[in-house]
């Protein structure tokens, strides 16, 4: 009997071997061809796509056109899945793909239009820019074409799915939803409006503080141009604009869509879609003169920090086609390097973070069907949209849209109504302008003549089509020139500030003007031969123009013009040691305050504060310290606040994106031990202070940790409970596949730290926000530039190149910038020619 059981069990153990084997080299078919020859049909002559010796795609063609061909089939190759989940994002059909699950984001995207924005985009695009962008998506199509069935990534097999061809619409979608990532001011409006209800607007000022006016600006007063530095005050700016004397063309919101996504307003927006563009934060970038560096040429160093996933949002890749040579991060998707060089200069970007988004509450009619305005009614335009849902009926949604843009708030109460939320959010009609919607949105143009350009003047010139989001662009040449500027739209208001959602009928906030492009932010040639940007504010405050926006709290800004002042002259390798540097500065300045205001309980306790005195403010992963300082913040936030705002608000209060708001605050108060924020009102027999509240929060921070790691404080390492969670999209949500797709890995750093390394609050102590590509560029004739991607090249859970870049993300290794064909095809692992056919 024992021994039949036995057969048995090693017949089923060998049957599933059999299988998974199976399973395996059915898979392992979807891999690209990367070696070889293929006959394609649209191109003019042939085109090699190499992959060189760290997988990094070259492309080199007789011709621009043909180059983008080539970018669009390798992007096909390596990362189809990724760019249809994408395209399906932003053009609000993913419930065709997920079914009742994805209806309410859907339904919210349906309502701000973002496909809709996309389409007038691409009508408005230049003649000049339509040929790459055609190539592109022939490049694209030139590999959907061959490949069906198996052939596809694992993705659409298990979703049985077919992608359809690709069209230059879903190329501007997936851009809008870039910039919405980079412009999503609108979610701070309404939490300020919850907290306003919550709170009364004195306690709600008082929790969101303004950028300190001290505080480190991109450029000084010193800086700035003498348009800049005209006496016009910020109010006659205003005054002028009124009067109909405005200096640049403003388009009425009522002509084009608005485009938006965000579970901010409860919209219940799915796990399965909730990571990528989710909770990004921040980014950095500096520029040295040849007068710094050890070549007597510029260096420009970037790394941007966007949501952490797996395949990453970037893609590494060199075009060479007739007089096109450029190289660095593309965006899959989109035929351009978004970030990068070509052979004469170098650029790299950080998000200006200025508020171009408003809410606008409008009176409606009692049919609401048109909203006042001025005293007159005005009608509201509709468009229905038809939601296909996969397994279910269609869902029509009526979309009302008044000259602010359409009213969101519909769709966030019937998303809300279906998921049993009523209440949580004010129902009031609120319309969405934002500026990416302009019917003339240029954006991508400005990107391809941006990968053209060969001085400060063609640099500029691209970045005169730059819409939106707005980016400080950091520059560098050559011929030894550097330089910065800060294109994009940024709107004059009529009035106010655009942090609290503004009466649409009234007319009063209207936006009445741009500020004009010679007089953004800017600067050629700095006498201090350096230029630092992350995330900061651009200009002092009394710049005359009046610019609003959610800066972030100059650490990293300060620590990097600090780590530039220790070596005169700068070397790639000191750059990349900058890239990888953890200390914290807000550790520096707040773990004082919190030894002051705590009064320990037992040995545990003691042995933290232990810690955190000997500690030296590096957030290195190997350390306890870290640990010991970030969930004891966590927990003062609740301790001072959880009562006034109740769980639901004091969990929006620590999301990402408000944790400067959130520092500042707790800086103040916890600075007065006095203070009445730490008198919890929920023991109202007791009044508590600053030490109750420090000391309180200690206790809860030890039990958390205790509950992960055990008792024995020495295993508390940072980088055991921090790290980099790079989710895949959808299938991070199904338990037994996400191991197969998803990845992590351990990472030191906090929000403050130059190797950015935030806590991602609802699951502490991921970190979901990264520094996904970071670039170093010499512009000396050594060339000695060099690149990184945080996770691989390809989206294919079997290529050898899915996670192969993880270990050097961690360690913050570069690869080679290699620009010379020689150098790509010593070492390549993969060369594949494309040559085109001839009945085509």
């Amino acid at each position: 009997m024992r021994k039949r059981l036995a057969q048995a069990l090693a017949a089923i153990l060998l049957l599933l071997v059999v299988l998974v084997f199976a399973v395996y080299v059915y898979f392992r078919r979807s891999l690209p061809d990367t070696n070889g020859t293929l006959t394609v049909a649209g191109l003019s002559g042939a085109v090699d796509i190499v992959r060189d010796a760290d997988a990094i795609t070259h492309v080199f063609a007789s011709n621009r056109r043909d180059a983008f061909f080539g970018l669009g089939y390798a992007h096909a190759q390596d990362r189809l899945w990724q760019m249809e989940f994408q395209r399906r994002v932003g053009g609000a059909r993913l419930s065709e793909l997920f079914g009742q699950a994805t209806v309410a984001t859907d339904r919210f995207l349906r309502t701000v239009g973002v496909n809709r924005a996309a389409r007038t985009a691409w009508e408005a695009t230049p003649a000049d820019a339509r040929p790459p962008i055609e190539a592109y998506v022939a490049g694209v199509n030139a590999f959907i074409a061959t490949h069906h069935g198996s052939a596809l990534p694992p993705e659409f097999m298990l979703l049985r799915a077919e992608p359809q061809p690709w069209t230059p619409v879903d190329v501007f979608a997936w851009v809008k939803m870039m910039a919405w990532d980079l412009s999503k001011n609108y979610t701070t409006e309404v939490f300020r409006h919850d907290l306003e209800q919550r709170v009364g607007i004195e306690k709600a000022a008082q929790l969101m503080p303004p950028y300190p006016p001290d505080g480190l600006t991109i450029l000084s007063g010193l800086d700035l141009t003498a348009s800049m530095r005209d006496l016009t005050t910020q109010n006659d700016v205003r005054a002028r604009l009124r009067d109909g004397r405005q200096a640049v063309p403003y388009q009425p919101a009522d002509e084009r869509f608005a485009s938006a996504w965000s579970d901010a307003f409860g919209t219940g927006v799915p796990e399965l879609v909730s990571h990528g563009l989710a909770g990004a934060m921040g980014s950095n970038n500096w520029v040295v003169d040849g007068t710094r560096s050890a070549t007597g040429k510029p260096l420009l160093a970037n790394d941007p920090h966007l949501g952490a996933q797996i395949p990453s949002l970037w893609y590494l890749a060199h075009l060479s086609g007739g007089s096109l040579d450029v190289i660095g991060a593309t965006l899959p998707g989109v035929p351009a390097v978004a970030i990068g060089r070509n052979r004469a200069i170098a650029w790299g970007e950080t998000n200006v973070a200025v508020d171009v988004q408003d809410l606008y509450r409008e009176r409606l009619n009692d049919q609401g069907t048109a909203a006042l305005f001025k005293g007159t009614w005005e009608p509201l335009r509709t468009i229905t949209e038809r939601i296909e849902v996969k397994g279910g009926s269609p869902v029509d949604v009526v979309v009302r849209i008044s000259r602010h843009g359409p009213l969101v708030s519909d769709a966030i109460n019937a998303n809300n109504a279906e998921a049993g939320r009523m209440g949580k959010i004010p129902l009031e009609p609120l319309a969405f302008r934002w500026t990416a919607l302009d019917s003339d949105d240029t954006t991508v143009a400005a990107f391809l003549k941006l990968n053209d350009a060969r001085n400060w003047p063609e640099f500029t010139g691209a970045l005169r089509l730059f819409v939106v989001p707005s980016q400080n662009f950091v520059y560098a040449d050559v011929e030894g020139h550097i330089g910065y500027y800060a294109p994009g739209r940024m709107p004059i208001r009529a009035g106010g500030d655009g942090a609290s959602p503004a009466d649409g009928s009234a007319g009063t906030d209207e936006w009445i003007g741009w500020i004009p492009f010679e007089e953004l932010p800017h600067t050629f040639d700095p006498p201090k031969h350096v230029i630092v940007t992350a995330n900061n504010r651009p200009v002092p405050a009394d710049y005359r123009f009046p610019i609003f926006g959610e800066w972030t709290e100059p650490n990293r800004a300060g620590r990097i013009t600090a780590l530039l002042q220790q070596h005169e002259k700068h070397t790639p390798e000191t750059f990349a040691a900058m890239q990888a540097d953890t200390f914290s500065s807000h550790a520096r300045a707040f773990v004082p305050l919190l030894l002051e205001h705590v009064v320990p309980k037992g040995a545990q306790e003691e042995k933290a504060i232990a810690e955190l005195r000997g500690w030296n403010f590096d957030a290195r992963g190997d350390l306890v310290a870290p640990t010991i300082f970030q969930a004891w913040l966590l927990e003062l936030v609740d301790a001072i606040v959880g009562d006034d705002l109740g769980p639901d608000l004091t969990r929006d209060y620590t999301a990402l994106e408000r944790t400067s708001y959130f520092t500042r605050f707790l800086t103040a108060v916890v600075a007065d031990h006095e203070n009445p924020w730490c008198d919890d009102r929920r023991t109202p027999t007791v009044r508590e202070t600053c030490f109750d509240a420090a000391s309180r929060a200690l206790s809860r921070a030890i039990e958390r940790l205790e509950k992960i790691f055990g008792n024995d404080m020495s295993t508390w390492r940072w980088d055991a409970v921090h790290r980099a969670t790079f989710a895949h999209n959808p299938f991070d949500s199904v338990r037994w596949l996400r191991p197969f797709f998803s990845r992590s890995f351990p990472h030191g750093g906090d929000w403050s730290t130059v190797n950015v390394g935030p806590v991602f609050t609802p699951k502490p102590f991921e970190q979901h926000s990264i520094p996904g590509y970071r670039q170093i560029v010499d512009l000396s004739a050594g060339n000695d530039s060099r690149f990184l991607d945080a996770v691989g090249q390809s989206g294919h859970p079997l290529s050898d190149h899915y996670d192969d870049r993880l270990e050097d993300w961690g360690a913050v290794r570069h690869q080679k910038m290699r620009m010379e064909r020689k150098d790509i095809d010593a070492g390549a692992i993969g060369t594949l020619r494309l040559v085109p056919d001839a009945a085509h």
